[in-house]
């Protein structure tokens, strides 16, 4: 599930009303302390606790839910510091560690152009458009700001796009007190239910017990991977990737306006082969992994780059060795 929630904040990153001179910098909060409860429904039952305290976010999260048919049950634990990220699945006893990317992500996003910074938010916009997309008509609409709500006795500020909509708290803007998604392959929603705004037990923070973290080795090397990932969102390449998806996406979309002044048709239903493209979408979501994306992401950049290079000292050798030739057959003086 954390997967979809991933995909959410990219998402609503790439929304205008989330603009901000840096997308991979967090909102501060106000608070410096708070625990959360929240209750899950809709395909995936279950709760979930947050703890904050000054610079350290504890999470965990026990659902069952019901995908393609399979239900399966989720007992994750996960930790973020500034420094390192945690992750464990107390199911199977198996964690994860790699080193907090998102700070070095940020110093990434300033170290480009202004050029390659707007194509950067272009290339997300366009990215949250395609996956919009793929799951079929309805979910893509225009980003949206919702109502002032209240959950657990605290208000927070509703956003929507694409599918999702989260309400943030209003001095704590990092931290959601209703999140709900709405795609093709899951239908969920994440409500808090109790906010407490006290320093969590010192406890709620250590690593469960018979958990040993790995290293991720994909994020071995956090500062080149994020500069390589923040690249490679910020290319040419991938912006030109983009551009021909849409276009073959807008190829393939069925006639949805008619006669009567624009007005939109109701959808037409899915053939066999569409649907099968969204099952797969889906598990590639539900399967996510940032560290191995980062890695691919890093490994186009390199390639690319040595392939200039290489172009570059080829074309040097073939000047070098013209001009050989032009000294072999030059006239002799008289």
């Amino acid at each position: 599930m954390r997967s979809l929630v991933v995909v959410a904040a990219l998402v609503l990153a790439a929304s205008p009303l989330f603009a901000q001179d840096n997308p991979f910098k967090l909102p501060k909060n106000k608070v410096s302390a708070i625990q959360v409860s929240y209750s899950y429904s809709g395909d995936m039952q279950g709760t979930a606790e947050r703890a904050i305290s000054q610079d350290k976010v504890m999470s965990h999260e026990t659902t069952t839910a019901k995908m393609f048919g399979k239900t399966s049950t989720t007992d994750r634990w996960t930790l973020t510091t500034p420094e390192w990220s945690y992750s464990a699945d107390l199911t199977n006893k198996t964690g994860v560690k790699h080193p907090n990317v998102l700070p070095f992500m940020e110093k990434a996003y300033d170290g480009l152009d202004g050029t390659s910074k707007q194509r950067l938010n272009q290339n997300l916009h366009d990215m949250a458009q395609i996956l919009a997309r793929a799951f079929g008509p309805g979910v893509l609409s225009a980003a949206a700001k919702g109502d002032t709500k209240t959950y657990a006795g605290e208000k927070c500020d509703e956003h929507s796009f694409a599918g999702f909509t989260v309400c943030s708290m209003h001095d704590a803007p990092s931290i959601p007190l209703h999140l709900q998604g709405d795609l093709f392959c899951v239908s969920f929603e994440e409500t808090a239910t109790s906010v407490k705004r006290a320093d969590p037990p010192a406890s709620e923070f250590n690593p469960p017990a018979g958990i040993n973290f790995q290293n991720d080795t994909n994020l071995a090397n956090p500062d080149s991977m994020a500069k390589g990932f923040v690249t490679y969102l910020a290319s040419q390449q991938l912006a030109d990737s983009l551009a021909k998806a849409k276009a073959e996406m807008a190829k393939q979309a069925p006639a949805s306006t008619a006669s009567n002044g624009g007005a939109s048709e109701k959808p037409a239903e899915m053939t066999p082969e569409q649907r099968e493209q969204q099952r797969k979408a889906c598990e590639q979501l539900q399967n996510f992994d940032l560290g191995k994306t980062m890695a691919n992401a890093t490994k186009s950049v390199v390639s690319e780059a040595l392939n200039e290079v290489k172009q570059e000292k080829e074309a040097e050798a073939k000047n070098k060795a013209k001009d050989k030739i032009k000294g072999l057959f030059k006239k002799p003086h008289i």
